[in-house]
């Protein structure tokens, strides 16, 4: 990743509460992500297509490690899988890849959005439920 874009994600958002968070950290508690999720979607934004060996290369992790986080990325709709076409028999290799960057984009704020809403609705159940129930109380 650009030194720029790492210092954007590193850059720290002052939440009502008080607390601070980074953007990467709203995507690890958004999408349930791990420090290697995170590794590897910062290498791969780098463009180009990767497969387990390369990025475990890399990263020096394993092979099992990177392939749980590629296929929670891919899960999840953040990058996407091309098996090799080969003319010889063996197990078919993977790449991995983000056709768009600006696409991934697109689909975390219509994610966060949603979650948004969600959380909206289900605050305001909660309160207007709270609301009845004191309401029945003074009633009584």
């Amino acid at each position: 990743m650009e030194l720029a874009a790492i210092e954007i994600a590193a850059q720290r958002v002052k939440l009502p509460s008080g607390r601070e968070i980074t953007p990467l950290e709203a995507l690890k508690f958004c999408y349930n992500l791990s420090e290697t999720d995170i590794e590897i979607l910062i290498v791969m934004l780098q463009g180009g297509k990767y497969d387990v060996e390369t990025l475990a290369n890399k990263l020096g992790l394993s092979k099992a490690t990177i392939n749980r986080s590629l296929n929670k990325l891919a899960a999840i709709g953040f990058v996407e899988r091309e098996r090799e076409t080969r003319k010889t028999a063996g197990r078919p290799r993977y790449f991995y890849y983000i056709r768009d960057p600006a696409n991934l984009l697109s689909k975390i704020q219509n994610d966060l959005d949603f979650c948004a809403k969600a959380f909206e609705e289900g605050i305001k159940n909660m309160l207007l439920s709270s609301l009845r129930k004191a309401v029945a109380k003074t009633n009584e």
